[in-house]
C-alpha cells in the first residue's frame, strides 16, 4: 500500500519509494526524505540489536513519519547505534523529542534531538 511516498511492507516497517531501498531496508541509493524544518531527529544510543522496523516502532506514535532509519556500518553491516527520523510537521516532531528523549530501549536511554541544518555545522 502506498501512502504519500511511503511504502509499507508491514505494519511496523516503512521504505520510501523513491529511496531504491533494497527489501532488508539497509542500502540506500540516495538519501532519505527530510520533512519541513524543525521536523527531522536524530536519535543516538539505539541498542545495536534495534534496526528500521525497531526504530519505526518506537516513533510512529507521534505523528505521520516520512522515513525513519538506522545507519549500519558498510564494513561489519552491524549498527552504528544511532539513526534518522522524519516526521510531516514540526509540532510531531516535538511531540516524540518530549516522550522519548531519555526513553529506556534495552540497556540504554535514547538522547533524541532535532537534527541540525549542514550550514548550522559548518566550522567556518
Amino acid at each position: 500500500m502506498s501512502l504519500s511516498g511511503v511504502y509499507f511492507s508491514s505494519v511496523l516497517y516503512m521504505i520510501p519509494l523513491a529511496m531504491g531501498l533494497a527489501a532488508a531496508g539497509n542500502s540506500p541509493v540516495t538519501r532519505q526524505p527530510e520533512g519541513p524544518e524543525n521536523s527531522n531527529l536524530f536519535i543516538y544510543h539505539l541498542p545495536p540489536e534495534y534496526g528500521d522496523a525497531e526504530l519505526v516502532q518506537l516513533f510512529s506514535n507521534f505523528g505521520q513519519l516520512l522515513s525513519a532509519r538506522v545507519f549500519i556500518d558498510k564494513q561489519t553491516g552491524l549498527s552504528k547505534c544511532f539513526g534518522f527520523a522524519s516526521y510531516d510537521n514540526p509540532a510531531a516532531a516535538q511531540a516524540a523529542i518530549s516522550s522519548m528523549n531519555g526513553f529506556q530501549a534495552g540497556s540504554k536511554r535514547l538522547k533524541v534531538q532535532l537534527k541540525r541544518s549542514r550550514e548550522a555545522t559548518k566550522p567556518y
